[in-house]
């Protein structure tokens, strides 16, 4: 049997309390990986959702910081390397919403939308690069997209707008940092039965008919968006640079819509 060890790697992972990272923590935690976790919740929320998930105190630290705060980003990414210096992966996971159709959205929750999906993944990046280029560390820097990225849907302009920005970015930095050895990729779900993805779901009939014609009937589990994730940010991984990895049950082929 194949089995994946991160015995002695540090990964950061923002958006990390939320329900499909769940199944990345756990599976990380359990191929031997120690954790940087960074999310908006309380330590003390935090604090019992990882005692929830039976995962172990020492096996991690927790910041809590609103990640589209670019200064406390920042101060989160510096102390991170402070405490672990090594530090060569970093997952910028955190992202979401609900239905926000274009003309009863207001500008201001269009922008919040876009500035969390988008520009806090771009702070993310800066901050990470200027300390993997400052400690000559050839690090990997993985996006969380949606499928929506490449088939647009109704109802979710800014959201697919800003994963449609993502993983453009994403290949933009691959090209840019290719000389330091930094490497720069992307997971890209289907619509997963779990977070806004299952909120979406839930809510917009359409959307439902559209899962069932075009994901062979089937939605994605989160635990296999947490198997690509592992699997990423193993050495079985290491020559892969500027892509992205689509476990959505095929749903990217094309758009019927």
């Amino acid at each position: 049997m194949l089995t994946i060890d991160l015995s002695g790697k540090s990964i950061l992972i923002t958006g990390a309390m939320g329900a499909i990272a769940e199944p990345m923590v756990r599976k990380l935690v359990a191929a031997g990986a120690t954790l940087i976790l960074v999310d908006i919740k309380s330590e003390e929320v935090a604090k019992q959702t990882l005692c929830d998930w039976q995962i172990p105190p020492t096996s991690h630290v927790y910041f809590s910081a609103d990640i589209t705060d670019s200064t406390a980003l920042s101060q989160v990414v510096t102390q991170s390397f402070r405490r672990f210096p090594a530090l060569d992966t970093v997952l910028g996971h955190a992202g979401g919403c609900g239905l926000h159709p274009f003309l009863t959205t207001s500008e201001a929750d269009y922008d919040r939308i876009f500035r969390f999906n988008y520009f806090a993944q771009v702070n993310l990046a800066r901050a990470v690069f200027v300390q993997w280029i400052e400690r000559k560390i050839p690090g990997h820097l993985i996006f969380t997209s949606s499928y929506v990225a490449r088939m647009p849907h109704t109802q979710i302009p800014s959201y697919a707008s800003a994963k449609a920005a993502l993983e453009n970015f994403a290949r933009c930095m691959a090209l840019e940092y290719a000389d330091t050895g930094i490497r720069v990729n992307v997971v890209s779900p289907g619509n997963v039965a779990a977070g806004s993805s299952l909120k979406v779901f839930d809510e917009d009939p359409a959307y439902r008919e559209f899962v069932r014609r075009v994901s062979l009937g089937r939605r994605n589990s989160p635990e296999s968006i947490a198997d690509a994730f592992v699997f990423l940010c193993s050495p079985l991984a290491n020559e892969i640079n500027g892509q992205i990895l689509s476990p959505d049950y095929g749903a990217g082929i094309g758009n019927r819509l």
